[in-house]
């Protein structure tokens, strides 16, 4: 038998002989000795039942590498596991030296993702100590990892029972009992949660989650936009308050709700953020902060920029780079929550620094293309997308950005090439259609603009963009086998006012002027000339003396105003 096993089986062992000890600590009488004489003038009162003991289950270490220094995981769980078998065999330790043993070992073996150990030790915890909730909340979180969410909700339930009006317990406990598909039975915990933190993204999502699942799709945009008030940026949020739209036949709310998203997601992307919605949660971060890895603090970090705490993310990117100076990733999240905090210039060091270590890290040439772009660097950040299309093929993001930058620069069969590729990988994506429609618009091909903005716009039949440039295109292009003003006229009429205001009003005064209309014309570029930037105002004012003159527009975009 190896050592491992010897000592694993002397804590089990150990647990049971721990259980007697509980019994004996409990009042039995010791065996012998004289009893005490009986007195008959009255019946000797009947003896309480001594407690049961209680039954500890056996706790055996997984396999653990045996290298590295006593700061390792490894080393750590066994020396947790010592403590744990030092506490079973002093006569003196009671219930509490022994339940906290098996609890903080359980804490460890949980934050290194051994949860079938992790759930012995915290079943044993509170068997010993059942008035801490601890335990039964830490089982909750291992059932829920575990995939188990009936199991979980029973374990937050007791949990619950030992602290009613624990915010974190009760997001947890509806979490899993919608896992369970009992949405109903979550809305009345998340309502009371509300009352005590109504500034809690957690509880505000999980009660429009609720009642999406109910098909109560009123009250989930009503929660679903409060939430999104709280985190204008959460995808999770986003992607629900779509599916709640479109239960609603909102189909334009829906689609702004997904374009949303998708923006969202691409711009965490860059630092593989994992956008999970939860409470704070100080005992779970109590697991997690255990770990003194890179992994755990990559991870950890990830995590703080999901929920927009990149000052927190930037502490645990340096913390796990200290353990693993080599480490391209970590440095990549560093230099990119850097530069989501504000600070351009040291992310963009950081970022340099992963391109001079590990030319082939394609996210780092990404993340310096937006830098480089953002400080107008066009040249050198086209440089910066090249590369890590190169090195990344498949990255939509970075031959988006590309493609861009392309059409901007006068490359436009480049940039119809890279759009072609992008619709390939990823066709629910909008902007790269759309782009390929603006590269035709600065090449003068009108028909074939037209053609592709009228196929897109009944693809993305909630994105404004396509009818908005079809609109304009049929208004005032300067071929007049393309413009068609009464079709213009219609395509505006089926969007909203609002998404008529996105370009302040200016492609339906192009249409009206497009079928003599040229009073209403006027009067409408009056508004939106009104409307608009300082410094945009002069050239607006080019059409409007154009319809005060009753002439039509012939220009859909002026110089350099194309999307």
């Amino acid at each position: 038998m190896s050592a491992r096993a010897n000592g694993s089986a002397a804590v089990a062992v150990r647990a049971a002989a721990a259980g007697a000890c509980i019994l004996a600590a409990a009042g039995c009488a010791p065996d012998g000795g004289p009893s005490a004489p009986a007195e008959p003038a009255r019946p000797a009162p009947t003896a309480p039942a001594a407690p049961e003991a209680p039954v500890l289950q056996p706790v055996e270490l997984p396999e653990l590498d045996a290298t590295g220094g006593p700061e390792t995981v490894g080393a750590r769980l066994r020396q947790r596991h010592a403590a744990l078998a030092q506490a079973l065999d002093d006569p003196d330790a009671g219930p509490l030296e022994r339940g906290r043993a098996y609890g903080e070992l359980g804490m460890l073996l949980m934050a290194a993702d051994h949860l079938g150990e992790a759930e012995a030790c915290f079943r044993n915890a509170q068997a010993l100590l059942p008035r801490d909730r601890r335990w039964p909340y830490y089982l909750g979180h291992v059932h829920r990892m575990r995939g188990a969410p009936e199991q979980s909700a029973a374990a937050f339930e007791q949990a619950r029972a030992l602290r009613p009006d624990d915010v974190p317990t009760l997001v947890w406990l509806a979490e899993m009992q919608m896992a369970a598909g009992d949405p109903g039975a979550a809305r009345p915990l998340l309502e009371y949660a509300l009352a005590r933190r109504p500034d809690s993204l957690a509880v505000t999502f999980g009660l429009g989650r609720a009642a999406l699942a109910r098909e109560d799709y009123f009250r989930a945009v009503q929660y679903l936009e409060e939430a999104l008030a709280l985190n204008p940026a959460a995808p999770p949020v986003l992607a629900a308050l779509a599916d709640a739209y479109r239960s609603l036949g909102e189909l334009e709310q829906a689609e702004a709700s997904v374009q949303r998203r998708r923006l969202a997601e691409r711009s965490l992307a860059n630092v593989d953020a994992e956008v999970v919605i939860r409470p704070d949660d100080p005992l779970l971060e109590d697991v997690e902060g255990l770990l003194r890895t890179a992994a755990a603090y990559e991870r950890r970090g990830a995590r703080a920029v999901g929920r927009g705490d990149y000052s927190r993310a930037v502490s645990h990117f340096r913390a796990g780079l200290e353990l693993r100076p080599d480490s391209p990733s970590l440095r990549h999240k560093l230099g990119s929550a850097l530069a989501l905090m504000g600070n351009r210039q040291a992310g963009r060091e950081q970022l340099e620094e992963v391109v001079r270590r590990s030319p082939e890290y394609a996210r780092a040439h990404y993340g310096l293309g937006i830098l480089l772009q953002e400080s107008g660097e066009h040249a050198r950040a086209l440089a910066r997308y090249t590369s890590a299309v190169r090195h990344a093929p498949d990255y939509v993001e970075a031959r988006l950005q590309l493609a861009g930058l392309l059409r901007r620069a006068g490359r436009p069969a480049d940039a119809l090439t890279q759009y072609e590729r992008i619709v390939q990988l990823d066709p629910a994506l909008f902007e790269a259609p759309f782009g390929y429609a603006m590269v035709l618009v600065t090449e003068g091909r009108w028909a074939a603009a037209r053609d592709r903005l009228a196929a897109a716009m009944e693809q993305f039949p909630g994105t404004p963009a396509f009818p908005l440039a079809l609109a304009r295109v049929l208004a005032a292009a300067p071929e007049r086998r393309v413009r068609d003003g009464r079709r213009a006229l219609d395509v505006m009429r089926n969007l909203s006012e609002e998404q008529q205001r996105i370009d302040l009003g200016e492609t339906l005064a192009m249409a009206l002027a497009e079928v003599g209309r040229y009073e209403e014309a006027a009067a409408l570029q009056r508004e939106a000339i009104a409307a608009a930037p300082a410094e945009l105002q002069e050239r607006m004012a080019a059409n409007l003396r154009s319809y005060e003159a009753g002439q039509p527009c012939r220009t859909p975009w002026r110089e350099g105003e194309v999307p």
